[in-house]
């Protein structure tokens, strides 16, 4: 598909947007929020869409990967936030799979307990030993970890 099968009055949207996923990693569905806010007609930014695909400007696969890493290493989420919102986005479960099946389980068990030693300090005052492990277990299911995990680096 060339740029000819996009209508001339959306050229210069349609190079604006390519620069926007050259210059990082964007999905589907960031891109059609972003055209959507311009008032780009829906069947324009399906065919805009498909041809970034076609490009290699928006690969799935790729952007799975660069969120959850980024996800892991700065923000800290475990698996179960980062499948969430990879799935928020529509994006491919076999995408979302093969960026979860990459995280590095030595970083993962180390951002855990990062955040556990972090929480604990917090709630150092707190005083009921049963209030103190509910809120640091909310915690760090809120963080996206998994069950099993939390029960086995708190006890």
């Amino acid at each position: 598909m060339s740029n000819d099968s996009i209508p001339v009055e959306f050229q210069s949207i349609y190079f604006k947007i390519e620069h926007y996923c050259a210059s990082q990693e964007h999905c589907a569905f960031d891109v059609k929020r972003k055209l959507i806010q311009q008032a780009v007609p829906t069947e324009i930014i399906e065919q805009i869409i498909v041809q970034l695909q076609e490009k290699n400007f928006i690969n799935h696969d790729r952007y799975c990967i660069a969120f959850t890493n980024d996800h892991v290493r700065i923000k800290k989420w475990g698996r179960i936030k980062i499948k969430a919102a990879l799935k928020a986005k529509f994006l491919p479960s076999q995408s979302i799979n093969i960026a979860l099946q990459q995280i590095e389980d030595e970083i993962y068990i180390d951002n855990l307990n990062y955040l556990m030693v972090r929480k604990k300090g917090e709630l150092a005052n707190e005083k009921d030993s049963q209030k103190k492990k509910a809120k640091l277990l909310r915690y760090l299911a809120s963080n996206g970890y998994e069950s099993e995990l939390i029960f086995d680096i708190i006890n």
